[in-house]
């Protein structure tokens, strides 16, 4: 006798990253498993299963099994009918084959989780991000402390490009450097944040009603990004670009 083999229904979720934990947590007590989680840049896709409810065959045939008794007590009592009362004609139908068994109704398909929404942390409404725009070592304990805690939220700020260089070898992926505010000679506050190994064209999401053909040094924008990690040897603060404005 072999084991049946259990099925399954699958479901995707695309969470915002930072908020995978909390759509696992509600999928697992509805009853699902998680079998794949797929990391993008702003989103992570998470594939769900779980067993599916199985067919009550053994109901089914109790029911099926009973229907056949009462359709042969039918036809006998419409025989003997017919034998006493030669005026009727009419008869209870023998069915030639047994009714097919109903299937059940499929349970409709669950609707995939819609994660809430992240705020975009800016100098308005997040203190943190603000303090750190105004340090003026881009060494500190609390840009490291910043990039830990809010490591996968998107934040906006104004800033300028400081530095801009090929990345590797190639001629149209970068290395940039960029300060808050606007470019200065002279050092200015807040962290070191870098764009590394992007393209101009498709990685940074130019956007507004003045996209340059090119950018350069002490290029005035409007930058949202999600942050990465803070490099304790190089105090680097690591963006992924999300969009980015001429200001």
């Amino acid at each position: 006798m072999t084991t049946e083999e259990p099925q399954y229904e699958v479901t995707e979720v695309k969470a915002i990253r930072g908020t995978e934990a909390k759509t696992i947590t509600n999928k697992q007590q509805d009853g699902w498993e998680l079998v794949t989680q797929q990391q993008g840049r702003l989103r992570t896709t998470l594939t769900f299963r779980r067993p599916k409810p199985k067919t009550p065959w053994r109901l089914w045939a109790a029911l099926g099994g009973a229907g056949v008794v009462i359709a042969g007590v039918l036809t006998v009592v419409a025989l003997q009918e017919d034998g006493s009362d030669a005026s009727t004609t009419e008869a209870v139908a023998t069915p030639d084959t047994e009714q097919p068994t109903p299937e059940p109704a499929p349970e409709p398909e669950a609707e995939p989780a819609v994660p809430e929404t992240t705020e975009i942390l800016t100098i308005d409404n997040n203190e943190d991000l603000a303090r750190i725009l105004q340090e003026t070592d881009y060494c500190s304990q609390p840009i490291a402390d910043f990039a830990a805690e809010y490591s996968g939220r998107t934040i906006a700020f104004n800033g300028h490009i400081a530095v801009m260089n090929n990345h590797g070898n190639y001629d149209t992926r970068y290395d940039i450097l960029l300060g808050s505010g606007d470019f200065s000679e002279m050092t200015g506050p807040g962290p070191v944040f870098q764009f590394r190994d992007v393209s101009i064209v498709s990685d940074l999401g130019l956007t507004g009603p003045n996209i340059p053909d090119t950018l350069g040094v002490q290029d005035a924008l409007r930058i949202t990004a999600v942050v990465e990690e803070f490099e304790e040897n190089s105090c680097l603060l690591q963006l992924d670009p999300v969009t980015t404005e001429i200001r």
